[in-house]
């Protein structure tokens, strides 16, 4: 049996979950042995994550429902234009907290980016892809890696809902103010499944 007849095996016979966890460990390896590799070993590992994992919804007995309170919370884009949470009330709002330092945030752009690129057109669906860092700094990260989606700046309190001690935290809001999705760590957002949640939100 050659090589590539025992790869084609090993990925016929292993989960997905298993996959990630074998490449999880090798990567565990490698940072161990290889100290200068870590943060490469990082986002390797997080690109693999985004791969396997797709998000979830809540479960009923987790439902929680914006405020209007929570809908005052301040956002501004790069260019300069401020807004409120409110002004999007009524829409179905993805919502990224992210950092340019964050390996599992810049791992998983690309899908938000495909993600992006199916419902730019739509005026039912707002992208927040929302950083508390200085606009200097986000504006030349988007530059320099491409993406096109809209990006917004926060120094306001995260509303309660959105209160989060890791990063990347993503949540999915539908129309009625619901939170559909909270998904902390990298996940595959450009997928089939992500996509036919958004649909069915759009004509809730």
């Amino acid at each position: 049996m050659d090589i590539k007849e025992k790869v084609n095996n090993y990925f016929k016979k292993k989960s997905k979950f298993s996959i990630f966890s074998d490449f999880l460990f090798a990567a565990f390896i490698i940072a161990l042995l290889i100290p200068q590799s870590r943060l490469e070993v990082i986002a390797f590992v997080n690109k693999i994550r985004v791969a396997v994992v797709n998000p979830s919804v809540e479960t009923s007995d987790k439902t929680v429902i914006l405020s209007n309170e929570d809908y005052n919370w301040a956002v501004e884009s790069i260019d300069g234009k401020k807004n409120v949470l409110a002004d999007y009330k009524g829409k179905v709002i993805f919502l990224n907290l992210w950092a340019t330092w964050c390996p599992p945030c810049i791992a998983e752009m690309p899908s938000i980016q495909d993600l992006y690129d199916k419902y730019k057109d739509n005026d039912q669906v707002v992208f927040l892809i929302v950083s508390n860092e200085k606009t200097e700094k986000v504006s030349a990260f988007m530059k320099k890696r491409g993406f096109t989606f809209p990006v917004q700046i926060t120094h306001y309190q995260l509303p309660k809902p959105f209160y989060t001690e890791s990063i990347p935290t993503t949540f999915l809001i539908s129309k009625s103010g619901k939170i559909v999705i909270k998904e902390t760590g990298a996940a595959n957002w450009g997928g089939e499944k992500m996509q036919k949640i958004v649909d069915e939100l759009i004509i809730e």
